[in-house]
């Protein structure tokens, strides 16, 4: 009787056997020097954040910028300066320093309606609801930009997660505590040039600040401290 083998399925057959002969004579150091090469890994964790003010997850128009981001990309000379760049989104600072009219101002809600939009840090409220207008702001001084973890703003209009006044825009600050010591010594200088209402002079500012922090163990503080000394430019009265 013979046999008449498909030569492909010949050459298969023989890459086959080969393959087992040489297995067959490895010797074992090498095969357990191949099995030490394989590397493990070490436990790999991820995290993420949400807004800290959220008492669920919404579903909701959400942009966010991290502390290191601001500092990279933003000179941020108080937390308010941190929402420069956000879309449809303004804070009404006519210059460094206007804490009494930084009104935050949305597409939904303008600078007039200072209730219409809420300012929270690490879930507390900061906006100021004793009034609506340009005079009623919130108290952005309770957050320095050293110690912004990142920053959320929750486009609404009307959140389901938070009261009516977040018809325009609600903003979350997150600070951070040290995990490490660090120390942080900032200086500015700005300048700026005004022609307007039948003047023409230059006002000068700076701002200096420092900060300092550790932890140890479970423990860890944070100091900081600064001052702002600028000269606005002058301003007309708003209309009686």
């Amino acid at each position: 009787m013979k046999l008449r083998l498909n030569p492909l399925f010949a050459a298969l057959l023989a890459a086959h056997a080969t393959t087992l002969f040489a297995q067959s004579f490895t010797p074992e150091s090498q095969l357990a020097q191949t099995d030490s090469q394989v590397k493990k890994l070490g436990t790999v964790t991820v995290t993420g954040n949400q807004p800290t003010s959220l008492p669920t997850q919404i579903s909701t128009t959400l942009e966010g910028i991290t502390g290191k981001e601001i500092a990279e990309k933003i000179n941020a000379f108080d937390a308010e300066d941190a929402l420069k760049y956000f879309p449809s989104l303004l804070v009404r600072k006519r210059y460094v320093g206007d804490f009494d009219h930084a009104v935050l101002a949305t597409r939904a809600s303008g600078t007039g309606n200072s209730a219409r939009s809420l300012v929270y840090a690490d879930g507390i409220l900061l906006s100021n609801l004793l009034g609506n207008g340009a005079s009623y702001t919130p108290r952005w001084g309770l957050v320095s930009p050293e110690e912004i973890e990142r920053v959320d703003v929750l486009y609404s209009p009307f959140s389901t997660a938070y009261p009516g006044n977040s018809v325009g825009a609600v903003v979350d600050y997150v600070t951070r505590m040290p995990k490490a010591f660090e120390a942080h010594v900032k200086g500015s200088y700005f300048s700026q040039n005004y022609k307007q209402y039948g003047t023409n002079e230059t006002y000068n500012g700076n701002a200096l600040s420092a900060s300092l922090g550790s932890r140890t163990g479970a423990w860890s503080w944070w100091l900081a401290v600064s001052r702002l000394d600028n000269a606005g430019h002058p301003s007309p009265l708003p209309a009686s």
